[in-house]
């Protein structure tokens, strides 16, 4: 393995550990939050962390992506025509990846935006921060998914894993 190739796979390490133990940190943050605060305490808690967690999150889940493709593209090249050998199970992780990233994207876009900008569902006519009842449901909706993405994040590893005992 070329030095290139070991320092790819060292930043892949990395930035999947910091990708599932930050969800993991916000999911165990999240609960403490809700058991010390008032709820509109803890709604603006929340969001106020939402503006750093959620870049650093997509981050490091674009950095994976990236140097996933990297690699899998020199593994390809070097393995030739045996690389269909890895189909099921390099399948089977592209696909938890793909499940994960649709997850982000939920989190991130439909639920994460109408928190940090405050935009209330489309034909209300009110701003979220006018119902903290509102703002309430889309952070349990949020925990909610966070605890579904750490769990695909988890499996994606273990998946990931699985894949190296073949090499």
């Amino acid at each position: 393995m070329s030095s290139s190739y070991f320092w790819l796979l060292y930043v892949h390490i990395i930035a999947s550990s910091l990708l599932v133990g930050s969800m993991l940190f916000f999911s165990i943050l999240f609960r403490n939050i809700k058991n010390r605060l008032s709820k509109e305490e803890f709604a603006g808690e929340i969001v106020s962390i939402l503006r750093f967690y959620h870049p650093f999150i997509l981050l490091c889940m674009g950095t994976l992506i990236m140097t996933g493709a990297w690699y899998l593209t020199g593994l390809k090249i070097s393995m030739g025509p045996s690389f269909s050998k890895l189909f099921v199970p390099l399948g089977s992780k592209l696909l938890s990846v793909f499940l994960l990233i649709m997850g982000m994207c939920f989190q991130f876009f439909a639920i994460g935006l109408r928190l940090t900008r405050g935009i209330g569902p489309a034909g209300n006519g009110q701003t979220i921060s006018s119902t903290t009842d509102e703002r309430l449901k889309l952070l349990n909706t949020l925990e909610n998914v966070n605890a579904v993405n750490v769990v695909i994040g988890m499996a994606t590893i273990f998946l990931g894993l699985g894949l190296t005992k073949g090499f």
